[in-house]
């Protein structure tokens, strides 16, 4: 039990699923994150049965504090990126009204490896790596803005990024909007022909989900938890994309999981690819397991 108590807008839940059959566990997860002694923690529990039986109660009861060595990476930065110098945000950064505080992915806390625990802090530690390169290069327009981290008893708990208005592709087209699609792909392209010619990296998880669109209709690529320079194997922790490629014909671990492990052009540029197509006629990125968005309540 968590010796901090969390209101029921205070934690964030996900559905256990089989990623190979689609099944449902009827389990559920729970996580909250806290802020104490000047340092952040991860609280994660699970339980049995549908969320509305569940009381706040019972979920406090159930969560449980995650060491911060698995979810929060220490400077300066270990594994890949060890000579890279971070860039540390201020103390009030927190108030800044322009940028968004982005944490790790906790929810993948619950399926570690067993032999690979630190895996969410290695992703994490990845990603801010990327951000720290792509600050090192001109900035472009529709390329999410990084502006440091948020660092608590030396060790990195979220890093700051430009708030961005609007919402990403998929939500985008589920409230029945549409984007002018040759310029909006158009502007996306040039993103990523910025990544790969200028900052020398792949996205290699170039999807509806991470892309956001103003209200204007203008993309923005984010999520960079996925990318490598080009030509460099990309690390076990990490998931990308085989949204625009024919995925292999074997066994997956998950319908988005590429075999190929390299940081390539083709990957991302293949995604653009599929993009031009499924803007047509928009159905859930990974199709397998969900509905289009005309057969779905908004």
């Amino acid at each position: 039990m968590s010796d901090l108590t969390f209101e029921r807008g205070e934690v964030s839940l996900s559905e256990c699923v089989n990623l190979k059959t689609g099944a449902k566990s009827g389990l559920y997860h729970y996580w909250g994150a806290g802020d104490r002694n000047e340092g952040d923690q991860l609280f994660v529990g699970t339980i049995d049965g549908p969320p509305s039986e569940h009381t706040i109660e019972q979920i406090n009861d159930a969560l449980e504090e995650i060491p911060n060595e698995r979810i929060f990476f220490p400077l300066p930065i270990p594994w890949f990126f060890a000579n890279t110098i971070v860039t540390v945000a201020n103390e009030w950064s927190d108030d800044e009204p322009e940028w968004h505080l982005k944490r790790p992915w906790f929810s993948r806390i619950v399926d570690c490896p067993d032999d690979y625990p630190t895996v969410v802090a290695e992703w994490f530690a990845i990603e801010v790596g990327m951000l720290e390169l792509l600050s090192r290069h001109p900035q472009h327009p529709n390329v999410v803005k990084y502006h440091g981290c948020r660092v608590r008893k030396g060790r990195v708990t979220g890093v700051y990024l430009g708030r961005l208005e609007g919402d990403n592709l998929w939500e985008h087209v589920c409230a029945g909007k549409t984007v002018d699609k040759e310029p909006f792909l158009t502007v996306l392209e040039s993103a990523i022909r910025h990544l790969h010619d200028v900052v020398g990296i792949a996205h290699n998880d170039i999807q509806p989900f991470n892309i956001m669109v103003s209200p204007e209709g203008i993309p923005t690529l984010i999520d960079f938890g996925s990318s490598e320079l080009i030509g460099n194997k990309i690390s076990r922790c990490r998931v990308y994309s085989t949204w625009g490629e024919d995925p292999p014909d074997m066994e997956m671990e998950a319908a988005d999981i590429a075999w190929t492990p390299v940081s390539t052009r083709s990957r991302d540029l293949a995604a653009l690819n599929k993009l031009r197509t499924w803007l047509d006629n928009p159905v859930h990125p990974w199709d397998r397991f969900h509905v289009k968005p005309s057969d779905t309540e908004v």
